[in-house]
């Protein structure tokens, strides 16, 4: 029975996971604001979700939508600035080679040019194919997020008794369930907190500066720098950097400083802001190379929520596994509880 319960939900297992992490990352701050309130603890519960999915998925749906229009239409798109700095960049590069081949001899232009013309239409392909696919997918996309707000708002409601009836069953004592409940909720804590929400603090700080110095496409800059701010070892300055180099190469000099100033800027975001977002959170010092294989295998594995599952899983097993191994170490043989 169990097995045939836990098929038929499959489909809603991705919503569930991407609502759990949620859940326990905010568990602590929505206690804290219910024990302040006088309201019911539902409707306290209910406002905090509706703002908290306002403020965060408002801004990335309205982004998706936007960069979904400009891939469903290729020749608006081909001629945003980002395509047409591109371009420039693509001409730069290929004057470059010229000059090479008159000092060497070797003709170095043929083959670049071959190599980015196939390069351009992969990746033109690859745009109609998303448009496509993500007008197709549409329905799915808004139930799968009906669910995860259910599942969200159901698992804020009944935390306490979640907690309760988990440590009732653990297969292990209730002390060490109660220690991995509390590394579960810092992990969550820290991916939302000092990596969720800095990187949409990054992407908007260089989408404003794209767009005060007229770089990029606003929405198409806040998507991807986003998206990359996930990334330990890459981060997102480097989406900042490359627009200022295109509009350097476009001999504007004035925008290329400013873009310069606004990606170091945004760098140093990262530095400020995190150890005041993650507080005493028990964040671990993890690897960069670490953290870049689990975010890059997760998307792999799991796709783009994968951004998310990457940083917990790899701040859980940071804080989990010395847990287990102490505590079996500790109890040898009877590393279980009694009561199991």
């Amino acid at each position: 029975m169990a097995g045939l319960f836990t098929y038929i939900n499959l489909p809603f297992l991705l919503p569930l996971l991407l609502a759990g992490i949620f859940a326990m990352g905010l568990i602590n701050f929505v206690n804290r604001i219910c024990n302040k309130s006088r309201a019911p603890r539902w409707l306290t519960v209910a406002g905090l979700t509706i703002v908290g999915l306002a403020l965060v998925w408002l801004p990335l749906t309205l982004a998706t939508y936007r960069i979904g229009v400009h891939l469903s239409s290729p020749q608006d798109f081909a001629a945003t600035p980002v395509m047409t700095q591109l371009k420039n960049l693509q001409t730069s590069g290929l004057n470059i080679l010229k000059q090479a081949t008159e000092w060497t001899g070797y003709d170095l232009v043929t083959p670049a040019q071959g190599m980015l013309t196939s390069v351009f239409g992969k990746v033109g392909s690859w745009a109609l194919e998303f448009s496509s696919a993500l007008v197709t997918q549409l329905p799915g996309i808004l139930f799968n997020f009906f669910i995860f707000v259910l599942f969200l708002y159901a698992l804020l409601l009944k935390a306490a008794p979640i907690k309760e009836f988990v440590i009732r069953y653990s297969l292990v004592d209730d002390k060490l369930t109660e220690d991995l409940i509390k590394v579960a909720k810092e992990a969550c804590a820290v991916t939302l907190f000092s990596t969720f929400v800095i990187g949409v603090i990054q992407a908007f700080f260089i989408g404003i500066g794209g767009l005060i110095f007229g770089e990029g496409d606003f929405w198409l800059v806040v998507t991807v720098t986003f998206v990359v701010s996930f990334i330990p070892i890459i981060g997102a300055a480097p989406v900042g950097f490359l627009l200022a180099i295109l509009a350097f190469i476009g001999d504007r000099i004035g925008p290329a400083i400013g873009m310069a100033i606004v990606a170091t800027l945004a760098g140093t975001i990262d530095n400020i802001l995190k150890p005041i977002l993650a507080g005493n959170m028990g964040e671990q010092k993890i690897s960069p190379l670490v953290g870049f294989t689990c975010v890059i295998g997760a998307v792999i594995m799991f796709g783009i929520p994968g951004l998310l599952f990457g940083p917990v899983i790899m701040n859980l097993a940071y804080g989990a596994i010395p847990l287990l191994l102490k505590q079996l170490k500790h109890n040898g043989s009877t590393f279980f509880s009694n009561d199991t």
